[in-house]
């Protein structure tokens, strides 16, 4: 059985192949230095303190989570995912280090990562309540899924957040393409399985935005992993 943990600088880290953030975080210290990165940035630029609610959708293995337990060690922090083994992965390593860090796992169907789970309908709300969180990062989520689920997701950020609150996010946004297109061939590299890439047209992304009472403060085109694009969001 392969080891489910390395440990790099004091920390323990997913093992390699349960990283599936792009080849070049196999490196562990890039990994932790990236995960510290992602913090600096959500500090920078999303007003990220010790007092924020944050809301980790997507949280995968815990790559942010364990940047922020390196920084701030305690943290209102909430991370969800519809991999359970992620889930159960980051119960075992990263809470016991931390002060308020949760992770849950939803049984919400993805045909990449979690294709027996329930299909996530026009009504589906997050189990959270209201204006719960101040902060929500989505590190390529929207790049594994379709567009009514993009779209469901929005809404329910909109819910989540307080007012003011803010988002950041990555996704395969491009002009002159599509609305949307998933595993589009030709694109950036060779895109394997099912919703290895999703792909969406910029203003038609914009407009799933908006829709959802969310504002785009902020587009950078092409900057992210795989070469996905990163979004700024808030509620006003």
């Amino acid at each position: 059985m392969l080891p489910e943990t390395v440990i790099h600088r004091g920390v323990p880290l997913p093992a390699h192949h349960l990283r599936f953030c792009g080849e070049e975080l196999r490196d562990d210290e890039r990994f932790l230095a990236s995960a510290e990165a992602e913090v600096r940035r959500l500090e920078e630029r999303c007003g990220l303190t010790a007092s924020i609610r944050l809301l980790d959708l997507g949280c995968g293995y815990g790559r942010l989570a364990l940047g922020l337990v390196e920084r701030f060690g305690s943290l209102t922090y909430q991370g969800v995912d519809v991999d359970r083994h992620a889930i159960a992965w980051c119960r075992r390593h990263v809470a016991p280090r931390s002060g308020g860090f949760s992770f849950l796992h939803l049984d919400l169907a993805n045909p990449r990562y979690n294709p027996g789970g329930d299909r996530i309908g026009e009504g589906y709300r997050l189990p959270f309540g209201d204006g719960s969180f101040d902060l929500a990062y989505l590190f390529s989520v929207f790049s594994h899924m379709d567009a009514g689920e993009v779209a469901v997701y929005l809404r329910e950020l909109a819910r989540l957040l307080a007012p003011g609150g803010r988002v950041f996010l990555t996704a395969f946004v491009e002009e002159g393409v599509a609305p949307v297109a998933i595993n589009p061939p030709g694109y950036r590299r060779a895109w394997r399985g099912p919703l290895h890439c999703v792909r969406y047209e910029r203003g038609f992304f914009a407009d799933l935005v908006a829709a959802a009472g969310l504002e785009t403060e902020r587009l950078e085109p092409g900057v992210e992993i795989d070469g996905q694009s990163g979004l700024y969001l808030s509620r006003p």
